[in-house]
């Protein structure tokens, strides 16, 4: 293996996907990763090929929503079952506030990719969590898929400052100003493909609270409507 590798569903993944009636990152398990790094296959995840959800989906496929502080990020190797080295980290929260359901105490994401030394491995599109940011994720199968948040990419939304107006608003992964819900369908593209908000773009954006007010309007599941 490279001492850089990006992970993504290939021709034979994805067909594995569509027969399964699946085309969503959160279907790649780690063990059929490991399948692929053990007989050489070069696979490439692409942000395209995550069928964005609707509003009220990306709500209800939460197991719980935070609004947090990036904490920490600390890399470590792994052993596939293939015996194929992986890099997984772990991205610890500072939850400043429970927007829906009931997160665990300390919150400690599970993530697929992360450098050490030489060795890196990524998941193109994916976000890259930075440490002192502020965001809203939307956090499903913490522990058990390789990237823990809602259709990968769609499950987190940065908390940005507009400087001109002192006042916070929401952006989408690839930093592009969040100004309605019916915004999260629309697919993301990669965060370098992305031109600077305009003021007009930022003043549009909704705010955190207005966010959450509408996360917790839209969430239908029980389990989601405890905070």
């Amino acid at each position: 293996m490279s001492a850089q590798s990006v992970f993504s569903p290939l021709s034979m993944l994805v067909a594995s996907w569509r027969a399964h009636g699946c085309m969503r990152v959160r279907c790649l398990s780690l063990s059929a990763l490991s399948l692929f790094m053990a007989a050489g296959a070069a696979v490439e995840v692409t942000a395209s090929s995550v069928v964005p959800p609707d509003f009220p989906q990306l709500v209800n496929e939460s197991d719980y929503i935070v609004r947090a502080v990036v904490k920490s990020v600390t890399a470590e190797k792994r052993l596939a079952p293939s015996g194929a080295t992986l890099v997984f980290s772990r991205v610890e929260l500072d939850v400043k506030q429970v927007v829906a359901g009931k997160p665990p105490s300390p919150l400690v994401l599970d993530v697929m990719g992360g450098k050490i030394d030489d060795l890196e491995v990524a998941i193109a599109g994916a976000p890259k969590f930075t440490e002192g940011e502020e965001s809203i994720f939307f956090v499903q199968g913490n522990g058990r898929q390789v990237y823990p948040l809602v259709r990968m990419m769609h499950g987190f939304y940065r908390i940005q400052k507009e400087t001109a107006r002192s006042r916070e608003y929401m952006a989408r992964s690839d930093g592009a100003p969040l100004r309605n819900v019916s915004e999260v369908s629309r697919p993301i593209h990669d965060e370098q493909a992305t031109a600077a908000p305009s003021s007009e773009e930022m003043a549009q954006a909704l705010s955190p609270d207005d966010f959450i007010m509408k996360i917790r309007a839209a969430a239908t599941k029980t389990e989601l409507r405890e905070y």
